[in-house]
């Protein structure tokens, strides 16, 4: 039982330093346009997100 204990604790201390290490970023997908960039517009056209200006992405 206490080597299932220190075997899961391992193997989470291991799975957050690899997520912190990896998948690190200062952007995050922008929510108005959907991390697209743009909408569809009414008549089909697509318009520009000003939130994110066409990049998809913002600062953290």
């Amino acid at each position: 039982m206490i080597r299932f204990l220190i075997i899961a604790v391992i193997i989470g201390a291991l799975l957050y330093v690899f997520k912190g290490f990896f998948f690190n970023s200062d952007y995050k997908k922008c929510g108005k346009c959907e991390g697209k960039g743009y909408w569809i517009a009414l008549r089909g056209e697509k318009n520009k997100c000003d939130a994110c200006q066409g990049s998809g992405k913002i600062l953290r």
